[in-house]
């Protein structure tokens, strides 16, 4: 019976353990991570934030530019499971090494309840921009192409709690006691930005800018009942590891436009931005594969929408600076909610401090600040970058135990991003 029980248990923790090793604006891009979406105009990545950015300024000392970059990040969330290995070792695997089915049962029923939606989101991808600003123009233009990978694994309690878990010895459960829900989301973006001034006076000048956008989303999903996973475990047919291949075996994907807008007003030693993102609030269809990886086990499917929305979002945005721009103080806010490739709710608010000259090499720029999602997982993050010459390193981060996160899957998120930009 022990190993029966083991087996069981395994499966189960694999759950909340798999979950953290699973292969906004969705995610800032580059440097935009630690600039706070309030990007200092002396990257080439400040128009993928505002278009309204494309327009020359006195960072474009020969009043024009061409700029080419490449750039890779990532953005990983842990919510939910924290404390869950600890749970485990104290309060199940006692009952196992007891051969205590009774409170095995009671127990795992309660894990599955603590941790319901517990969940790990990764979001990966590269962005390549190519900026080109100059007098015939009358400003700059911004044409950049992204691809954005996003998983999900997220624990979901069901509807019928765990009353058995042995049957006839073998290792079993009845449906709908649990599911595990399996997203898989690749986008692929395609952007050219405009921007410009469009009247000046002795108090300032006002620039605008707007970004089409086209975007194909491949968005598959599935929600695999608990049973599914402990049935082909046992049987030794599938890996919990499989299920997340699977989920990407088909790639049906579906393609739609919208645009963004900047507006900028730009004092000699200050700027004020509004900023709108996902203006149409393109739709996207859904692949449900939960009927493929689970025939037979389809009650948490009817859980999964069909339509997949990015939600349109507006930013206000202001800083601070020195007159040749070297220094800046600056931050931003979201008026209101969104969400990301993964669906989660997102609105951040950034503060920033800044150094940039993008003069030498050997002269780093640095950036310092701090962001907060006000919804969602309501995270604060630290933020540091550093630029040498062309190279761009950002890290933003909540928190520096990553040792705690390893060993006890403290709830964390963390932004890091490289890329490199040149101008000609």
């Amino acid at each position: 019976m022990k190993t029966k029980l083991t087996l069981m248990a395994a499966l189960i923790s694999s759950l909340a353990f798999n979950a953290q090793a699973a292969p906004n604006e969705y995610t800032p891009i580059g440097p935009n991570i630690s600039y706070g979406n309030n990007s200092n105009p002396n990257t080439i990545y400040s128009a993928v934030a505002n278009p309204a950015n494309n327009a020359i300024g006195v960072s474009d000392t020969k009043g024009y530019r061409i700029g080419f970059g490449a750039n890779v990040q990532l953005d990983v969330t842990l919510k939910g499971f924290e404390g869950s290995k600890n749970y485990w070792d104290n309060n199940i695997v006692p009952y196992i090494q007891n051969n205590d089915t009774g409170n095995l049962i009671k127990n795992v029923n309660a894990f599955l309840s603590k941790y319901n939606h517990g969940q790990a989101n990764i979001i990966a991808g590269g962005t390549v921009p190519l900026l080109i600003k100059n007098s015939f123009l009358k400003g700059g233009v911004t044409f950049d192409y992204t691809r954005q990978i996003a998983t999900q694994v997220m624990l979901i309690n069901g509807p019928k709690p765990i009353q058995d878990i042995l049957d006839n010895g073998h290792a079993s459960i009845k449906q709908k006691a649990a599911a595990v829900h399996l997203a898989y989301n690749q986008l692929d973006e395609f952007a050219l930005s405009y921007g410009r001034d469009l009247f000046s006076n002795d108090k300032g000048k006002l620039s605008v800018g707007v970004t089409a956008r086209y975007l194909t989303l491949t968005n598959n999903q599935a929600n695999v009942d608990l049973k599914k996973i402990v049935d082909d475990n046992a049987s030794g047919t599938k890996n919990f590891d499989k299920y997340l291949s699977d989920i990407n075996n088909t790639s049906n994907s579906d393609s739609n436009y919208t645009a963004n807008i900047g507006i900028n007003w730009q004092g000699e030693n200050y700027k004020l931005s509004f900023i709108g993102l996902n203006l149409s609030e393109p739709t996207f269809k859904v692949n449900n594969q939960t009927n493929v990886l689970s025939p037979k086990y389809t009650d948490f499917s009817s859980r999964i929408d069909p339509k997949f929305k990015l939600k349109s979002q507006y930013r206000i945005a202001g800083r601070l600076n020195t007159q040749n721009e070297h220094w800046t103080l600056g931050a931003s806010y979201d008026l209101n909610k969104a969400n990301d490739l993964n669906n989660q709710d997102v609105q951040f608010w950034d503060i920033v401090a800044a150094y940039a000259t993008n003069s030498a090499w050997y002269i780093p720029d640095v950036r310092l600040g701090l962001r907060g999602n006000l919804v969602g997982t309501k995270y604060n993050y630290m933020n540091a970058g550093l630029t040498f010459g062309f190279l761009n390193i950002d890290l933003s981060t909540t928190t520096l135990d990553f040792s705690g996160v390893a060993d006890n899957q403290k709830d964390a998120g963390v932004m890091a991003s490289v890329g490199v930009e040149f101008d000609f």
